[in-house]
């Protein structure tokens, strides 16, 4: 076994539904990666689960008129049952109402208590007159004093990127009445990011040759203007409590005049899920009956969630959209260096950009969305995690278009690798009877030479967070697997020279049986199908951690275990195109 590594996957809020954005923003290239270096032979656990807390969940609660667990107990069971149909292979997807979570969140909020970085202060807060009670960030819009974009939160103004303190948005109101509202004094705690500036240098300057360019240059850019206090606790009704009994044994300097309607904020409180999930996990040894989240263990891996955290050896691997970046970058490292427990810091953060939808960014409110469970119960998951993956925003915005789908589909994947695999099948089944095996085969240095590069290639751009060359490179090995069926004509051969043809066809199986593991991180569904209808006697152990599968495997007998079926279907433009009305 080699690492110990941790894929974190940001924290979805539960408060509507995950549109194709979100799968290319952090969801795909995080299992993805998870995927592969499972494959690589490392201990892997992928974490995340359910943003559960703040207004975004309390805004869709009154906009539906139920309560803020209702609406979190609807949106958490759509999303698992969306993330299975990806196959997205979480090692743990909970949530952050568990006791496991509330407890972890309460004792780094005391660790960071104890070290004098979070100090008490007061701060101005928007109060609504009609309401006669504070109001939370997303219950407040107005327009930004920076860019002068309208109906902007006022924490952040998602048009600019720019955080917002109160009483800088401009025209405030109440997102609910409309009415004014008025800034007034309150007391809450402070994470102090100015003490934490210097180590968080230092963590920074170390990552300048790891992290994408684009997402260290924003980083060293927010810390360059200055970090500043940020609130960790706001007047609010649904959160997690503040840990009451240890502050009354705390010393006067350190407690609020009142705790009344104070919670810890979800912005401090979501990410320690990155930490709290491998607590929850450890606890099970086996999915839980009835469990409403996603459980999956290796045999073989460790049941020490220290060993993730506190190794020196361990790495981890954060993904998540563009507008989290600052929170995982530097917020995060912030909270993990000041509670110093010798936490493991992260590796890479990787940040893709915005995917946007035919030009214009993803609304659901304004019914410019693309329905994901549709998406993949129409069209297959392989197809669109292909396109998508293919298409990555990595270092620029993307654009989900129909008619590139159905190109991509037809003209590459289908036309490429799915080509490749049915006509080398069909054969093997019309002219073999479905069977070879040849004690005595040779092959040939080119077959072997590309699957090893495929091997190298494609693994040195996932190590890299690329994953739209990753893909390329797969593509790359499939265009090398049809020029070798081409060249060979084992159509004409078999006519003069069965062993020569049977030869040409033991290397072309070959390349599939490397398929079976090249493809499996991109297009897992597909790989698991390959498996079973090419059976080479060799089996692969995907539910065994330590064991390394990410290098070329050969051997001298196959035999299909069914009717060949296509792997990848063509798509009718027509049909999809009119998917834009």
């Amino acid at each position: 076994m080699n690492k110990k590594v941790l894929v974190a996957v940001a924290w979805p809020y539960v408060n509507g539904d995950i549109h194709l954005g979100h799968l290319a923003g952090y969801l795909l290239p995080a299992d993805i990666f998870a995927r592969y270096r499972r494959l690589a032979g490392d201990d892997v656990l992928m974490v995340s689960g359910s943003d559960c807390h703040g207004t975004p969940i309390t805004v869709e609660a009154d906009k539906q008129g139920i309560k803020p667990p209702e609406v979190v107990d609807i949106y958490h069971a759509k999303d698992v049952a969306l993330f299975k149909k990806y196959s997205l292979n979480y090692n743990l997807y909970t949530n952050t109402t568990t006791e496991t979570h509330r407890k972890v969140v309460q004792e780094m909020f005391l660790q960071l208590l104890r070290n004098d970085y979070i100090v008490k202060g007061s701060m101005k807060q928007y109060y609504s007159l009609a309401e006669k009670k504070f109001l939370p960030d997303r219950y407040v819009e107005g327009t930004c004093p920076h860019c002068g974009a309208k109906e902007q939160r006022s924490d952040q103004c998602e048009s600019c990127g720019r955080w917002l303190s109160d009483g800088e948005l401009l025209d405030p109101y109440s997102k609910l009445t409309k009415s004014p509202v008025e800034i007034r004094d309150t007391e809450h705690y402070f994470l102090d990011f100015e003490k934490l500036t210097t180590e968080l240098k230092a963590y920074i300057a170390t990552r300048k040759d790891t992290w994408r360019g684009w997402i260290w240059s924003e980083a060293d850019g927010w810390l360059r203007e200055g970090m500043q206090k940020r609130a960790i606790t706001r007047d609010m009704d649904w959160g997690i409590d503040l840990p009451l009994e240890e502050l009354g044994n705390m010393p006067a300097e350190k407690q609020l005049t009142s705790y009344v309607g104070k919670k810890i904020y979800v912005w401090f409180e979501a990410v320690i899920g990155y930490l709290s999930a491998p607590q929850e996990w450890v606890q099970y040894d086996k999915e839980p009956e009835d469990y409403q989240g996603i459980y999956y263990r290796q045999e073989n891996q460790s049941t020490d969630w220290t060993d993730w955290w506190k190794h020196p050896d361990a790495e981890h691997f954060y993904f998540m959209g563009q507008d989290n970046l600052v929170f995982h970058t530097l917020m995060w490292p912030g909270e993990l260096i000041g509670a110093k427990q010798g936490y493991t810091l992260p590796n890479n953060v990787v940040v893709n950009k915005f995917m946007n939808y035919e030009g214009k960014k993803f609304s659901k409110s304004r019914n410019w969305t693309i329905d994901s469970l549709k998406m993949a119960e129409k069209y297959g998951v392989d197809l669109t995690r292909y396109y998508i993956t293919a298409n990555l925003p990595e270092n620029k915005e993307g654009d989900f278009t129909w008619g590139g789908f159905v190109d991509s589909v037809n003209n590459e994947l289908v036309s490429n690798i799915g080509n490749f695999i049915n006509r080398t099948l069909k054969f093997m089944e019309a002219r073999f009877g479905g069977q070879i095996s040849d004690l005595g085969f040779v092959l040939e240095p080119s077959v072997k030479q590309a699957i090893a590069d495929a091997y190298r290639n494609v693994g040195k751009h996932i190590d890299k967070v690329q994953f739209v060359e990753a893909l390329n490179q797969l593509m790359q090995l499939g265009k090398f697997a049809n020029q070798y069926f081409d060249q060979n004509e084992v159509w004409q051969v078999i006519k003069t020279d069965e062993a020569k043809a049977k030869n040409i066809m033991l290397n072309l199986l070959n390349i599939i049986e490397n398929l079976k593991i090249l493809i499996s991180p991109f297009m897992p569904d597909a790989a698991k199908r390959l498996v079973g209808m090419l059976d080479s006697g060799r089996i692969y152990e995907y539910d065994k951690a330590g064991v390394n599968l990410w290098q070329p495997q050969f051997g001298d007998n196959f035999k299909l275990t069914g009717q060949v079926v296509i792997l990848f279907t063509k798509l009718d433009k027509e049909v999809v195109l009119n998917e834009k009305v």
